[in-house]
């Protein structure tokens, strides 16, 4: 696996460490990173997809974690797409925005995704968090988001190459 990150650092490790000090719902997304209180994770190997179902707010630590999780998938599962329900994602800090932007999407390049889809979000500041993201996205990361989650589905399906073909 490659991992992309400096020598001696594990995020998981410290990430883990501050849930373990946090709330309840912080206690279930350590036990369980793919159904938990804040969201649930699918992985379809079949499409090369990783499919992310926000179910509330996530605090710092949680948001970091989840993301560091899905760069493991993305990197052991050779991801290509995500697919994100933002519908219930109420907003996203602007510190968080940003440690997505320098630092979560070039690692997740690297590792191989290049499409990521989503609904978007119900809430206003939700709506300008991902808006945001989104247009910041790095050369050879597609984004898009749409008022329907079958709408991204599609999206993915139909513009995203199947697994192995290059992009030009």
């Amino acid at each position: 696996m490659h991992s992309y990150l400096p020598e001696n650092a594990d995020p998981l490790r410290e990430l883990r460490e501050k849930l373990r000090q946090g709330s309840r719902d912080s206690f279930q997304l350590l036990e369980n990173f793919r159904d938990n209180p804040i969201c649930s994770i699918r992985h379809d190997e079949a499409k090369h997809c990783v499919q992310v179902i926000w179910r509330q707010y996530a605090t710092q630590i949680q948001f970091r974690y989840i993301h560091e999780k899905l760069l493991s998938l993305i990197c052991e599962h050779r991801v290509d797409k995500i697919l994100g329900d933002d519908t219930a994602l109420p907003a996203i800090p602007t510190e968080d925005r940003f440690w997505i932007i320098d630092e979560w999407f070039p690692r997740a390049v690297k590792c191989g995704l290049r499409f990521a889809a989503s609904k978007q979000p119900d809430a206003y500041f939700g709506r300008l968090a991902v808006s945001h993201i989104h247009s910041a996205a790095p050369a050879g990361l597609q984004c898009r988001t749409f008022e329907r989650l079958e709408e991204a589905r599609e999206w993915l399906d139909r513009d995203g190459p199947q697994h192995g073909q290059v992009q030009k």
